[in-house]
């Protein structure tokens, strides 16, 4: 995705978002916020928002921007969506100099604003863009202020006051701010968008269903002419639950036709909404298994799903080093952070798979490669006990001993057992002892 390289900014201002009530003598921010409409849309809609969203000298991203926001209330969405973010936040970053790191620095981006700067970053691949103004607080800390995306037009790049509006202020007059994204893109939430509309319609048909034919019917009767009786059997009725009700006169009788299968009709229903869930999980996490649960799914294809999402993860994070290390420089630099000579990264690496690790230092150990005792404590998280240098000597005192023994009974001559095999025992046995390093190494396993 691109990324506006944005240098020194030519102005100071800082940008001003409320709404229309503001003190008397005020002007109004430079952002008037606007209730966002998040119901009754359909597919017609979604179609004459893009439209409209990709028009080239006249565009208004309003409507699907709203849009947008109506789809993250889709649970499974909003599920996956945090998953993804969960993958970016993972791991801390820190500013290096030298390979030391500039605790100055760092203990800013140790802050609240640093974690949701990245999950907002990495929101301009859904939304299609993300604008954000950085500023110093009271006490010299860092803070920023997400700018709402209706109100401000990529391919102008001005700030607009009304969110319909198609003129506003050049971005270039106010200072520290970041752009991330692209002119014209629209993000991956314009290709959800059909998803979650036919999912939601499924849903609500599906409700319908399950009340028509979920719930029984009761039914009422009165004389034809008896309008008394009537309206005493409608509040009746109302008062007794909300199931369907049938009430008719005595000489007229309704016939209800039902499903002829009323279990596949529900399953279809349900099939319909796993088949856009499975869509929307591809598409924000790269796969399904490590989402949905499946009967037919394999531990060996569960985990190639997982290196897939651990694939876009480390893509997500390289995402965010480029713009540290490219566009935010000029920033720190704003703010009064030395950044010359140094660069961002990742603190540390990602934790690999406890059972992979014990394999790899067993394979290493086999090998005759020392281990360090302190580092495999830490790794598997083991207590090291209180007694650790005298059970080191004991396990070394014992390893001797054996030795010796093995020793001396290869140097005297005895009777062979039956079967011949007692060398190759002691072999086999020597072998098994000579995995464990000897005096002088780091390591009990």
């Amino acid at each position: 995705m691109k990324k506006d390289k944005n240098k020194k900014s030519k102005g100071t201002r800082q940008i001003v978002q409320g709404g229309m009530r503001v003190p008397n003598g005020q002007r109004l921010p430079d952002v008037v916020l606007q209730m966002p409409e998040i119901f009754l849309f359909d597919m017609n809609a979604y179609m004459s928002s893009v439209t409209r969203a990709k028009s080239i000298d006249y565009s208004n991203r309003t409507r699907l921007f709203d849009m947008y926001e109506s789809a993250t209330l889709d649970l499974h969405l909003a599920g996956v969506l945090a998953k993804r973010l969960r993958g970016v936040t993972r791991l801390p970053i820190e500013f290096q100099r030298n390979g030391e790191p500039d605790e100055v620095i760092n203990a800013q981006l140790r802050s609240p604003w640093f974690k949701r700067l990245r999950k907002d970053l990495i929101m301009s691949e859904f939304w299609g863009f993300t604008l954000v103004q950085f500023y110093l607080d009271g006490d010299n800390n860092i803070r920023y202020d997400l700018i709402d995306r209706k109100h401000y037009d990529p391919v102008r790049k001005t700030l607009l006051k009304f969110q319909n509006d198609q003129d506003g202020i050049p971005i270039e007059n106010f200072g520290n701010c970041l752009f991330v994204g692209t002119e014209r893109g629209l993000g991956i939430f314009a290709e959800l968008m059909p998803a979650v509309l036919y999912k939601r319609g499924d849903m609500a048909d599906w409700a319908q269903f399950c009340n028509i034919f979920g719930m029984p019917i009761r039914e009422y009767t009165y004389d034809a002419g008896d309008e008394t009786a009537r309206k005493r059997l409608i509040q009746e009725a109302r008062r007794q639950g909300t199931n369907a009700v049938y009430i008719h006169p005595k000489d007229s009788e309704l016939t209800l036709i039902e499903a002829g299968n009323k279990t596949g009709s529900s399953d279809l229903y349900k099939t319909f909404a796993d088949y856009w869930d499975s869509k929307i999980s591809i598409r924000v996490l790269g796969n399904t298994l490590t989402t949905d649960a499946k009967e037919t799914g394999t531990q060996a294809l569960g985990e190639v799903h997982k290196e897939e999402e651990d694939d876009m993860n480390a893509d997500d994070r390289d995402f965010i080093l480029d713009i540290l290390n490219y566009d935010m420089r000029p920033i720190f630099a704003n703010l009064g952070y030395d950044v010359v000579g140094g660069e961002f990264v990742y603190a540390k690496k990602d934790k690999i798979i406890p059972s992979q690790q014990i394999d790899i230092v067993q394979k290493l150990q086999s090998m005759g490669l020392p281990m360090d005792d302190d580092w495999l404590y830490e790794t598997f998280g083991v207590e090291k006990p209180k007694d650790y240098d005298r059970q080191k000597a004991d396990a070394l005192a014992q390893r001797e001993a054996i030795r010796r023994s093995l020793d001396d009974k290869e140097d005297k001559p005895g009777k062979e057992d039956l079967n011949g095999d007692k060398k190759a025992f002691k072999n086999r046995l020597r072998s098994f002892f000579g995995i464990a390093p000897v005096t002088g190494a780091d390591t009990d396993f």
